[in-house]
């Protein structure tokens, strides 16, 4: 069972050597790894070519945001699974996806895989936040809350089926993706509490105030479109949700 890793990145020279290493510290080897770069003008391009024999495709060029680069990356993917890696974001450990194809393998009809993501400080790599899916519920996309992007784990053959990322979002689309494929399609999908990835705060979706209000926006946007009852009120609910997860993050 092959998984096809694709990172995105951009100027992503202090974190991409260490998303990098992950993949190749992986004991499973039945992967393919490629690498989308949005024309990075500081030393990303460098340290990516230091491991050229272990990436199968790389392209660095121009796109038009994160979910643009993202659905170029899965355009080349030939696995079984998809898995999103951003490089800001590492696997926990060495056996990630050796768990992740066994739980496939058990359960053959499983069509998604959900595990925990840790989030840390990028200075000092202390855990603030364990992210985990598996107390989620379909109600809790009525306040613009879903599973954690990091960790999801994807038989290709749903990308193929229901599309990729809407890139007419700047931070939700992850957001709206899920809500298709869990709320609308309703898929198979499987929520762990198992830490598979590790996520350096400070991505595009939590970076200020003013990205966390463009995503509120996205969010409200995306469920009136599908018909999704909510308001600002109820979205803006998710951020004390956060909290709860920054304070228990064990």
């Amino acid at each position: 069972m092959k998984i096809s890793i694709v990172t995105v990145c951009l100027n992503s020279e202090n974190s991409i050597e260490k998303t990098i290493k992950s993949v190749i510290d992986q004991e499973y080897s039945d992967i393919e790894y490629i690498i989308i770069d949005g024309g990075s003008s500081d030393q990303t391009v460098e340290i990516i070519q230091k491991y050229k024999k272990f990436i199968t495709t790389f392209i660095s060029e121009a796109d038009s945001g994160i979910y643009d680069g993202i659905n170029k990356g899965i355009s080349y993917a030939t696995g079984d699974i998809v898995s999103i890696l951003h490089s800001d974001d590492y696997y926990a450990h060495k056996r990630v996806l050796l768990n992740v194809v066994n739980i496939f393998k058990k359960k053959i009809k499983l069509k998604c895989l959900v595990g925990a993501t840790y989030m840390i400080k990028k200075e000092n790599d202390v855990i603030v936040r364990k992210y985990s899916p598996v107390k989620f519920k379909n109600w809790m996309f009525n306040l613009g809350i879903s599973p954690p992007h990091p960790s999801m784990f994807l038989k290709k053959e749903i990308y193929d089926q229901y599309g990729l990322y809407k890139t007419d979002y700047k931070i939700a689309g992850d957001f709206e993706f899920y809500l298709r494929i869990i709320l609308k399609k309703k898929i198979k999908i499987f929520m762990s509490n198992t830490n598979y990835v590790i996520m350096r705060l400070g991505g595009k979706s939590t970076m200020s105030f003013k990205s966390n209000f463009i995503s509120s926006r996205e969010i409200l946007k995306i469920l009136k479109k599908n018909g999704v009852y909510s308001n600002w009120a109820m979205v803006l609910l998710r951020f004390p949700i956060k909290i709860i997860q920054y304070i228990f993050k064990r």
